[in-house]
């Protein structure tokens, strides 16, 4: 058990410090929603807060509206507190807004619940979507400026990862014939388009110009999931217990008449291997990786 605090977690304690301090000196009477929106707008990257953000503000709008409706009707009623969530739903729907649906319910219940008898029902609910504002502001404000995330950095780290495991795992299982569980290298492929599709989400965001980066990324990604798929095929055609390798041969063999047999024939077994085996190479050449010269050939007849 690993006990660390990352720079998101420092991040929201400062984020809800400048919180209280700013309702503190605006004299805000409930500082508590500008640090709950803050921390729902704080994420792991600048263009994710700036989501998490809009989708709070566009709850707490509906969330108010009605709130304060449902609230100058008549507060604290359950019945109608029940009523008005299905209304707030419904609202969210009708505009496809439905991440926002938590918030917004969470708002109309705050204002139809919390209002006092002295207060005015409009007044509390804009003072609620005040509150959600600022905490939102201050959320991407100390995002962007205290140390910033290196997506550039994580994505080049995960890319490292996917060209070193790849490598590694297409020369064994080259060299080898097949034997060599390649389910590892899914993984890394998985973290990789996470790193991308992160860094693509700020670079947008940025309104960055130099997409030098993203092309290359693109395009490498394209070629990590071909070998990757090519290496599942060696993989499957040199494990025939396995039930993906029964199905790959059913669907490969194209005489139906030929009920009886379930498996290729050593000869197509053969020539597909070799089919698979080149664009493993060519695909190693095309990144740059090293291509082993001694390739196993486990499928030709003696």
């Amino acid at each position: 058990m690993k006990f660390s605090i990352g720079m998101r977690n420092i991040k929201t304690a400062v984020a809800v410090l400048l919180c209280i301090l700013i309702s503190s000196a605006l004299q805000l009477e409930y500082p508590f929603y500008a640090t709950i929106a803050t921390i729902i707008a704080m994420e792991s990257s600048i263009s994710s807060s700036y989501t998490a953000g809009k989708n709070r503000t566009m709850g707490t709008l509906v969330g108010a509206a009605l709130g304060g409706l449902f609230a100058f009707i008549l507060p604290h009623n359950a019945y109608l507190a029940a009523f008005g969530i299905i209304c707030v739903i419904a609202v969210c729907n009708l505009l496809n807004w439905n991440k926002s649906i938590s918030i917004a319910c969470i708002v109309f219940l705050a204002i139809m619940l919390n209002l006092n008898a002295n207060e005015s029902a409009f007044y509390y609910a804009l003072h609620r979507v005040l509150d959600t504002l600022l905490g939102i502001g201050v959320a991407v404000f100390v995002n962007y400026v205290l140390i910033p995330p290196k997506h550039d950095r994580n994505l080049e780290k995960a890319r490292l990862q996917v060209r070193q495991h790849l490598s590694s795992l297409a020369q064994q299982l080259l060299q080898q014939g097949g034997g060599v569980h390649i389910s590892p290298l899914k993984k890394d492929l998985s973290d990789l388009q996470t790193a991308y599709d992160t860094y693509k989400e700020e670079f947008d965001f940025a309104r960055s110009k130099n997409d030098e980066l993203v092309c290359r990324i693109e395009e490498e990604l394209d070629v990590y999931r071909n070998t990757y798929s090519h290496m599942r095929m060696i993989r499957l055609l040199t494990d025939p217990d396995s039930q993906e390798f029964a199905h790959l041969g059913h669907s490969l063999l194209e005489d139906s008449s030929v009920k009886a047999e379930k498996a290729l024939s050593q000869e197509s077994q053969a020539v597909i291997y070799r089919y698979h085996v080149a664009c493993i190479v060519g695909e190693l050449q095309a990144l740059g990786l090293v291509v082993p010269t001694d390739i196993a050939y486990p499928l030709e007849e003696g």
